[in-house]
């Protein structure tokens, strides 16, 4: 399919992706090497992430886990997401997606490499038990999966590229961004400000250490108590880490009473779908029933996805009794090569 027909607005033919990112947190590190697992072992069928996001752009769908060929691209536009059959190691191959999340789109289903798209906590999950936990909303690195459970990594925001790991179910991931929970502060709550850069975590008062936080020189951390004990302070905050735990006194600098200072919180990322239209618009149908769709322009080629009913599709041109379409929202594309082929007399009307 040519690709000289998609532009951004009225800036002509070319198919232009405005994609904003703001970042306040460091770039996230390379995964530390695992012992790999079998490349044919996959998560649970029950395991299923989803999310309507803008997908990276260029992220190439293929008809294969292994090998095969690309039959659509992700724009970079907002698209509705099901990522399934996550391989144990998400470096030896594909994952399974489907580019709806039931019902109302133009499904293309593929192989995307695994750890392409980005994944976000739905909750709190567990670093260390009840002390310290990558909180809600949070976007994490994908590093393994198992039947039901998946393994990610985060950096912490302020760190010299500290970064810790966690374990939890499926569900408690997905593929778009939620609304991180707030952060909840007693009124009689006292502030205290780290002294260093670093800071043991203690799991109770003159207990073990559960977690050493090493922010950045000049920096520090602001925690929150209404208790101590002894020499220690039960300390809690709530940014990208939620920690609930005891403090040295020595380590912490307490704020006057009643004085009050914001929590040293980074920018949180935002990313803005690319803003996608064509130059002239073809007309736009919508789907009363489910019709499946082809790469190439010939009835014993094996389906690619399906329109589902109440998408909305544009009508591209029609060649020999097959019509090629293009979802509304332009999140999806075939490639140069290749199309969303429907016979002509399926075509809504």
């Amino acid at each position: 399919m040519k690709r000289g027909f998609l532009a951004c607005g009225t800036m002509g033919a070319a198919l232009l992706l405005g994609i904003s990112v703001l970042s306040g947190s460091p770039a996230v590190p390379e995964a530390r090497a695992e012992e790999a697992a079998p490349a044919a072992d996959v998560t649970a069928p029950s395991c299923l992430i989803k999310g309507t996001f803008p997908a990276p752009k260029n992220t190439q769908i293929f008809d294969a886990p292994r090998g095969g060929s690309v039959i659509g691209n992700l724009t970079g536009a907002w698209v509705p997401m099901t990522l399934s059959e996550i391989p144990f190691d998400p470096t030896s191959g594909r994952a399974r997606l489907r580019t709806s999340q039931g019902t109302g789109a133009l499904r293309i289903d593929g192989y995307v490499e695994a750890s392409a798209l980005p994944l976000f906590t739905t909750r709190d999950i567990s670093v260390h038990g009840g002390n310290v936990w990558i909180s809600s909303a949070q976007k994490v690195k994908l590093l393994r999966a198992s039947k039901g459970e998946l393994t990610v990594e985060m950096p912490v925001s302020g760190t010299m590229s500290q970064t810790v790991r966690a374990t939890a179910p499926c569900e408690a991931f997905a593929l778009a961004k939620g609304k991180p929970t707030p952060t909840e502060i007693a009124g009689n709550a006292r502030g205290y400000m780290m002294k260093k850069s670093s800071i043991s975590l203690y799991d109770k008062a003159n207990g073990e250490v559960v977690f050493t936080l090493n922010m950045m020189e000049g920096t520090g951390q602001l925690f929150w108590s209404t208790e101590t004990k002894g020499a220690f302070v039960h300390v809690t905050m709530r940014g990208d880490l939620t920690i609930d735990a005891w403090a040295h006194m020595r380590d912490l600098d307490p704020l006057k009473k009643g004085e009050m200072m914001d929590q040293l919180i980074p920018p949180s990322t935002q990313v803005a779908g690319a803003q996608l239209a064509l130059d002239k618009p073809p007309p736009i149908v919508r789907a009363t029933r489910e019709i499946p769709v082809r790469s190439k322009r010939d009835e014993k080629a094996k389906p690619i996805g399906v329109i589902e009913p109440d998408a909305e599709i544009y009508v591209m041109e029609t060649v020999v009794g097959w019509t090629n379409v293009l979802p509304k929202s332009l999140g999806v594309i075939p490639p140069e090569d290749a199309g969303f082929w429907i016979p002509s007399s399926d075509v809504p009307k």
